[in-house]
This record gives C-alpha cells, structure tokens and sequence, in this order.
C-alpha cells in the first residue's frame, strides 16, 4: 500500500521548488483533455477535439473572468498504464485543475488512483461499464453506458413481437455489460435468448460466428462491437450471408455510425438502433450545434456521440467553474454538477446526484438514406432514461 501512494509524493516533492512561481505566473484554468489521437481509433480523439474547441470558439474560452487552457495528451490505444502516467503528470507537473476523455474503460479505471489522490474532478467522455463511476466520487460521466442504451432497444424490440433473440458481442468488459443488459431485459420482457456469441476484439472475419447465429433460428440479433472496423464488419457481414432473408433482424447500438456508413454502404438500411445522439434530430439545440459543426469543420462533417460528449463535458466543467471562483476544490466542483441540467444538442439532460451518471433521453433510429446519404434518423424516444445499470445493481453500488 506504502509503494502505491510513494509516486505522488515523490512527484509532488519533484516540483514543489517552481509550484508557486507556476500558479503566480498563470491564472488560467488548465483542463487536461486524455483522448486516442493517433492510431485506429484515433476518431475518438478527432472528435473530441472538434467537440472541445467548437465550445471554447462559442464561448471564447471564458468561464466569467477565468480563461480556460487545454492541455491535450495522446492516450495512444488502450494502454492503461500510460494514461496514468500522462494523467499524474499533467495533474502533478501540469497543475491541471480538471480532466476530460479516456476512451475507453481500461484506460479510465488506470486514472481512478491518480484522481483519488489528488482530488482532481475527471469528466469521462466514454466508457461504456457501467460501474466505472464507483471508483472514484471525482468521476462524472457524460457519455453514456451500455447498459442505458441497451435496455431500451430491447424493450423496443419486445413491443415489436420479437420474442427469440441471439446475442453477439465483443469479447470485453462493455460486450459483457451489453451481454447482461440485454438478456435480464429481454427475459424480464418474456423473450428468449437462443445464443451467446462471443466475438474476439480484432476479429475481421464473422462466417463462423454469424453461421452460429442462423443456426439458432432466432427472430432478431441484439449485437455490440465497438465503434470502427469490426462494427462495419459486422454489420457487412450479417447482409451479405443473408442472415436478413432468413428473416432475422438486427439491432445494434454504435454499431452504425454516421463515421461508419460509408464503409458498410447499403447493407446498413434498415438496421434499427438504440443512441442517445443522432446527428438527424430536429430539435432547435441540435439544428444550431450542427450549423456551426458544419461551419468550422466542413460542410460534409457531422457531430457525433464523441463530439457532444466533449461539448457538452465543457458545459459540465464551466459549472463547476462558476461554483468553486476558479479556485481548486473538487468536493466543491462535484457538488455543483450534482442535479445539474440543461439542454444539449441531445436533448435535455441532467448529471444524477446519486451516480453522477448522465440522465438523457435514448433514441430509437433507422438507417435511412436522408439528403442523398445514409443516416440514423430518429423513429421513436425514450426520454430521461437513467442508467440503468445503477437501479437493477442497487446492492452493488451502494458496496
């Protein structure tokens, strides 16, 4: 125990000498922003950085009379252990008074002592577990979980009379989430589960997997990959063997981002989904965050779920801003998101006092051709949806 808390001292003894002069010289309220900005999932950094600058270019970088700097850091894949090291530096060295990003779980759960420790607020971009939040009171999520967008997509698909189901996911910790929100909430709803396939991450080839699938029979196919190659595979895959012919149905979640549709083509129309953000929504929030993304991004670009995750954790941490007078006081800033709302461009949402979880509305979509492309458009709504995760493990988190 002794060994894991040394580093923080030595780090905080390594720069005690110039710590005041910093602070003298610079009023500024630095965020350091961890995020994958190179590599094959370098689009969750792309659109994170446009989602953080689009909001600091509106707001000219101001919270009141504080100034607000990002310190941008480079996660480079899913390496736990360098994120942690790159979250104790700019926490320690940097003397950042916030964190935003992590990309993806593993990479979120290494910042967890980091945060502790320092009493560093961390806004979490995303990570799909659903327990990540009880690994530090100093986490607040503004993404989303699996387990928030998985029950109401089963819950739709119950209504529209499928009754058995396959399940095909991921092989890690999300997938799992995904494999457990989908079949408690599928035979809570009087369905059954004909199959559990596990997909190893990387996986390019599906033929074996998918043949499993037709096998069972099933009505519909509840799936979970994570965003990029193997989503567009998947979803590739599953129309090329016809497995729709065989009259299955699929429902997926992130799996056919507007940033994947033009690799999976046609193959994509029709597929239902469950997101808390479509590009497509018409509310008048949305309508004014999609003009100005297109204005300083391109004409052809559109926000995704990263990007209004970034914009809106800016949102987050100019409230705990305006709380704590730009001074560093994380019990401080973590109470003044608590219960907080407002409206994003993904509608109405509020960060919950117990779980410091996002509550946000869930949209039901359709792959669609809109404008002459291929798009998620928004069919139905399940609206203040609060992680569901939390309420079904009551017993869990409250350990």
């Amino acid at each position: 125990m002794m060994k894991r808390h040394l580093w923080l001292a030595v780090a905080l003894a390594s720069v005690c000498q110039f710590t005041t002069v910093s602070v003298a010289r610079a009023e500024d309220i630095k965020v350091g922003v961890l995020g994958l900005f190179s590599g094959s999932a370098s689009w969750w950094g792309t659109e994170y950085r446009r989602g953080l600058n689009l909001w600091m270019e509106q707001n000219k970088s101001k919270v009141g009379d504080d100034t607000i700097v990002l310190l941008e850091r480079d996660e480079g894949g899913v390496n736990p252990q360098r994120t942690r090291q790159l979250a104790q530096e700019l926490v320690v060295r940097d003397q950042v008074q916030y964190l935003f990003g992590g990309s993806f779980t593993p990479n979120v759960l290494a910042m967890a002592d980091v945060v502790n420790q320092t009493k560093t607020p961390l806004v979490i971009g995303n990570s799909g577990t659903s327990s990540v939040t009880l690994k530090s009171p100093y986490f607040v999520r503004t993404g989303f979980t699996q387990w928030t967008v998985s029950v109401p997509l089963v819950e739709y698909a119950a209504k529209k009379g499928v009754k058995n189901a396959a399940i095909v996911v991921a092989d890690f910790a999300t997938g799992y989430d995904a494999i457990d929100a989908y079949s408690e909430t599928f035979k809570k709803a009087g369905g059954k589960v004909a199959v559990e396939v596990k997909v190893p991450l990387g996986t390019t080839d599906f033929s074996s997997y998918l043949q499993r699938v037709r096998d069972a029979k099933p009505d519909a196919v509840f799936m979970f990959m994570p965003v990029g190659p193997m989503s567009a595979g998947f979803v590739k895959a599953f129309k090329e063997r016809e497995l729709d012919k065989a009259g299955i149905q699929l429902f997926a979640t992130t799996e056919t981002m507007e940033s994947d549709l033009p690799a999976i083509g046609d193959s994509a129309l029709g597929t239902i989904t469950a997101l808390h953000y479509s590009p497509f929504l018409t509310t008048p929030e949305n309508t004014a965050f999609v003009k100005a993304y297109k204005a300083k991004y391109g004409p052809g670009a559109l926000p995704s779920i990263a990007s209004v995750s970034a914009y809106d954790s800016m949102t987050l941490i100019a409230q705990m801003i305006k709380a704590t007078k730009g001074k560093k006081d994380a019990d401080k800033a973590i109470a003044a998101v608590k219960g907080y709302s407002w409206v994003s461009p993904r509608g109405p949402v509020s960060i919950d006092p117990k779980t410091r979880e996002i509550v946000q509305n869930v949209y039901i979509r359709r792959v669609e051709t809109i404008d002459g492309k291929l798009g998620n458009k928004p069919i139905d709504t399940y609206k203040s949806v609060v992680e569901p995760w939390h309420i079904s493990h009551s017993e869990v988190a409250a350990k």
